[in-house]
């Protein structure tokens, strides 16, 4: 069975390994080694579903383009972990932790990459038929599944799919039951995205559209302040609500706190830094609202999996390995 993907991964350099390290040996690997990036691309691949890995590192700014016809009767959604680009059509400014789902199935895509950043994400292939078989019992049309994918692009974040994300990208095992485990993780994926999209339909009978636009602003301005010492009275009185509605109501939409919501803003922006800048370890952490450099570290460690000076040092060795292929 080819991968429907394999013509597009071909076109732009990458080259089949016999050893699909350092990803599981169940699925396989695509490297890539030119003047427009390096890293790998993984997938596992079934006749219901497909999972990859998109793990390269940028040298140049690139404009990548591709058909959505293709995709007329696949779903799809990928958790974006780090990232500095965005979607040119439609447009869309992506961002680490965003979810993203090609929302336009007749035409062409394009996704602008900014040279000198990695790009890490997890992508869920679905096909129709394993669709339409998953929700049998719901008794949903192809069409209102395809809307729940599409109402994905407008979560800030999916700590849920997150959380699966790390177990699939952790895993590097044949044992007998690995396909059991695949299968389960996307199922749960999709299980969530009709969650979402059920909730949301509910949102009359729990909160008001104004006051889901209230809920916007109040990540909107968390986004431009997110530095600053963002007290909860200044919340609410932006949102227009009470402290109590206010928590209830973000929690239900977001899937979030609001706390975790500024936390997960400030290590976002500090990944970002750490990666572009030459500024010490303790200097991003003032610099993204954090005086303590341990409180930093250990919610750094927390959400991306290991701490600043860790990641510091991965990017020291990626630039070199760009230095190395540029002389």
């Amino acid at each position: 069975m080819a991968y429907s993907n394999e013509y597009f991964l071909i076109a732009l350099g990458f080259k089949k390994k016999d050893d699909p390290a350092p990803f599981c040996a169940l699925g396989q690997t695509y490297s890539v080694n030119n003047s427009i990036m390096y890293g790998n691309y993984w997938f596992y691949d079934t006749e219901d579903f497909s999972i990859n890995i998109h793990d390269f590192h940028m040298r140049q700014d690139y404009l990548f383009v591709g058909e959505t016809t293709l995709l007329k009767d696949v779903l799809s959604v990928s958790f974006i972990k780090s990232v500095c680009g965005e979607s040119i059509h439609p447009y869309r400014c992506v961002h680490n932790g965003c979810l993203y789902t090609f929302s336009k199935r007749d035409g062409t895509f394009r996704f602008f990459l900014h040279g000198g950043f990695p790009y890490f994400s997890v992508g869920f292939e679905y096909k129709k038929e394993f669709l339409l078989q998953n929700t049998k019992q719901l008794n949903i049309a192809f069409e209102e599944i395809q809307k729940a994918f599409d109402d994905l692009n407008d979560l800030n974040s999916a700590p849920k799919i997150e959380h699966i994300v790390d177990e699939i990208v952790a895993y590097n095992t044949t044992s007998p039951g690995s396909e059991i485990f695949y299968e389960a993780k996307v199922k749960e994926v999709l299980s969530y995205i009709l969650k979402i999209y059920f909730e949301k339909k509910r949102i009359p009978a729990k909160r008001s559209l104004a006051d889901d636009e209230a809920l916007k602003n109040v990540c909107r301005y968390i986004d431009d302040h997110y530095a600053m010492d963002l007290n909860q009275s200044l919340l609410c009185t932006i949102a227009y609500m009470g402290k109590t509605k206010l928590k209830q109501c973000f929690k239900e939409k977001y899937d979030m706190t609001i706390t975790e919501y500024i936390q997960r803003r400030r290590i976002s922006i500090a990944e970002h830094m750490l990666i572009s800048t030459r500024l010490k370890v303790s200097e991003v952490a003032r610099c993204v609202g954090y005086s303590s450099h341990s409180r930093f570290s250990a919610l750094f460690k927390k959400y991306k999996g290991f701490s600043p000076q860790e990641f510091v040092e991965f990017v020291e060795d990626m630039k070199k390995s760009t230095q190395s292929f540029e002389d």
